[in-house]
């Protein structure tokens, strides 16, 4: 069969699948689609795509770019990799973000050395579940941003993940550090491995220890069998180290020496291992300060940050903001009006797309069906949530309550956070809470305390 005959019998098969299909050649030709293509994108069926492989507000060419960074590749300019893609999206497609599975698959062709690829997209429903957040409402991919800035850094973490570099990524609490760590790792080449996290900050000393390098059997008391370390799950995929900063300076030095070699021993064990792994870390900032590289001990920022970024906060992303907000209105059918998008643009966002989150849920229960929200109700949403600097006045800054209590760290921060969710597990029991953590009762107690989430009292 000769490359003409070739390519008709592509073009018939290519119309009678019933997947959105088409067949692109290294230059950005498009040979031919189908009508099914145009269906799922919503275009007419003579809907052409462009040079740059758009249709619509569809640009595939940008996707597939990506996926091509994701999968190892360092061709940025979008010739086609020798490699097969298969990698999942969200299009916007001039409706709801439509989740879709794409596939790029090269093709060899006989008497010619014109590369062509096939490339076919698919709603994929199991994308569409996992991108809403426990408020039900689109939550967008970690991986995109509306703002330029920030789009630049994402793509650059991307890029580092694929090839093997380690990433440490800084923000203040809220930006989405460890949500765009595990997004790092699905778009990255050890996908189909483990990734392993690690909350460094809001688990005791010894545990974290056990936790991290596992131990032998009688490496101290109660240990009576041997376990294996999240290390070990580790090997081939990739290690999360969400808040770096809170890790004692002796597990640093320990860690330091896996990051050196990968090579490690388990507690009460003379046995060296030997383990392949990617690292991603966080580490959150307080407003305005520089991220204190003498948290960290000798040498292990630079093990860690072969490539630091940082996210900026949501009060300088407001093409986010603007963004979120319009999926959260695309699912809720609600509308801020003029004033109240603009009371939110003046707004601090001290909890940043945390915050934000948690404030569209309350607005939702707020609201009323079929008329829009006004100021005054996110301004009620914001005090009902206990925010002491919700603005009064969206020419004036926020109110600053007096004799205020001396503001948290940012392991301090994290430190509550953990307990919040331990004791939200266990339905408010302290006892299970504190067996969970691996403190006794009396410890909890007067972390909670110092971390003002209960009234000053003795233990009940």
């Amino acid at each position: 069969m000769n490359q003409h005959s070739c390519l008709d019998l592509i073009e018939t098969l290519i119309q009678q699948n019933r997947d959105g299909a088409l067949l692109v050649d290294d230059h950005g030709r498009i040979f031919t689609h189908n009508t099914a293509l145009a269906e799922l994108l919503a275009q007419p069926a003579d809907t052409r795509f462009d040079s740059a492989l758009r249709m619509g507000s569809v640009n595939l060419q940008r996707l597939l770019v990506r996926a091509a960074i994701a999968a190892g590749e360092h061709d940025a300019v979008g010739r086609p990799t020798p490699r097969a893609l298969d990698f999942r999206a969200k299009l916007d497609s001039g409706r709801l973000p439509l989740p879709v599975r794409i596939t790029s698959v090269p093709l060899t062709l006989p008497e010619g050395d014109r590369r062509l690829r096939l490339v076919t997209v698919r709603p994929d429903p199991r994308l569409d579940s996992a991108s809403r957040d426990a408020t039900g409402f689109e939550t967008g991919s970690p991986l995109e941003s509306a703002d330029g800035h920030c789009r630049m850094r994402l793509d650059l973490a991307r890029r580092a993940v694929a090839s093997g570099i380690r990433v440490l990524l800084l923000g203040e609490t809220g930006t989405g550090k460890t949500v765009l760590a595990r997004a790092l790792h699905r778009s990255g080449p050890r996908a189909a491995h483990a990734l392993v996290e690690i909350h460094c900050s809001s688990l005791p000393d010894t545990v974290l220890e056990s936790e991290l390098f596992g131990h032998a059997r009688g490496a101290f008391p109660g240990a009576s069998a041997e376990r294996h370390g999240r290390l070990d799950d580790a090997d081939g995929g990739t290690l999360l180290l969400d808040e770096i900063g809170g890790m004692r300076p002796s597990l640093q030095q320990a860690l330091h020496r896996v990051l050196a070699d990968g090579r490690f021993e388990r507690m009460g064990e003379n046995r060296v291992r030997q383990i392949d792994m990617q690292v991603i870390s966080t580490f959150s900032h307080e407003r305005g300060r520089p991220i204190a590289t003498g948290t960290f001990g000798d040498g292990l920022y630079h093990r860690l940050a072969g490539l630091c970024i940082a996210l900026p906060p949501l009060r300088e992303r407001p093409a986010d903001l603007d963004a979120a907000i319009e999926r959260w209105s695309r699912h809720t059918r609600l509308e801020l009006n003029g004033a109240a998008r603009n009371f939110l643009h003046q707004y601090d966002w001290p909890g940043n797309f945390r915050e934000l989150g948690n404030l569209l849920v309350t607005l939702g229960l707020l609201a009323e069906a079929g008329a829009p929200i006004e100021e005054d109700i996110v301004r009620d949403a914001l005090r009902g949530c206990g925010l002491a600097n919700a603005p009064t006045d969206t020419a004036g800054p926020p109110p600053r309550a007096e004799a205020a209590p001396a503001p948290f760290t940012a392991a301090e921060k994290h430190e509550r956070e953990a307990l919040r969710q331990a004791l939200a597990a266990h339905n408010g029991n302290r006892s299970q809470a504190a067996r969970s953590l691996g403190m006794d009762r009396t410890t909890l107690w007067r972390k909670l305390h110092r971390l003002r989430l209960i009234p000053e009292r003795t233990p009940d």
